[in-house]
This record gives structure tokens, C-alpha cells and sequence, in this order.
């Protein structure tokens, strides 16, 4: 059996949404929606217009950083661990812990890099 590991994965969203939201399966085969304080499978690559919009997720098992929003000001070092609307905040508290954060975002909303420890 031959395979291809790829890190994006080619999905449809079920709402409009921003890059670099966290994602996960919907109920819907091959539709993503967003994730709340819970596991993903990645992060949006492009932004999402309506349900049905085509997207690319990172996956977040590939390597390398990726680009997250917060959704409370995190400094760079600062832990990351999952949020509500598929925003990270600062501890290991949350149902998924992220990573390392390698730059800062000031605030809500703010976007900011971080390493996945996956």
C-alpha cells in the first residue's frame, strides 16, 4: 500500500472563519468546524467565506511552528493550551495542550507562533 504523508489537508468548512482558527471533524464527513476547548486536527490556511467554502488545515501532527490566535495577551515562552473558537490561552489547564509560544500577541485576537507538542 503506498500512502502520502502530507501536512494540509484539503477539507470544506461549515461556517465562515479566519486563518489560522483551530479546527476539528464536524459530524459531516470531509467538513471541518471550529474547536472549542478541545483536540484539533489543525489550523486553517486560508480563510473561510460561508459553509462550503473549500479549505486548507496544517495539520497539527506536521512539523514545524505554527501561527495561532489567542484570545488573551501571551508572551513568547508562555505554555498554550486550548481555548474557545479555536483560540489558544497561556497554561496546560485546558483539555489540549499546545506548545511553546516562540513570539507574543498582546491581546485577543492576536496572532502569535507557537510550537505544537504533539
Amino acid at each position: 500500500m503506498q500512502y502520502s504523508l502530507s501536512t494540509e489537508i484539503n477539507a470544506v468548512a461549515d461556517a465562515a472563519y479566519p486563518p489560522h482558527t483551530r479546527v476539528k471533524w464536524s459530524a459531516t464527513a470531509g467538513k471541518v468546524t471550529v474547536a472549542g476547548n478541545e483536540a484539533c486536527i489543525g489550523t486553517l490556511k486560508n480563510r473561510t467565506y460561508r459553509d462550503g467554502s473549500e479549505c486548507v488545515v496544517l495539520d497539527i501532527r506536521g512539523p514545524g511552528s505554527r501561527i495561532f490566535i489567542a484570545n488573551g495577551a501571551i508572551a513568547a515562552g508562555d505554555d498554550f493550551t486550548s481555548a474557545a473558537s479555536g483560540r489558544v490561552v497561556t497554561g496546560t489547564a485546558g483539555n489540549e495542550d499546545y506548545g511553546k509560544a516562540l513570539s507574543a500577541a498582546s491581546a485577543a485576537g492576536g496572532l502569535f507562533e507557537g510550537t505544537p507538542r504533539v
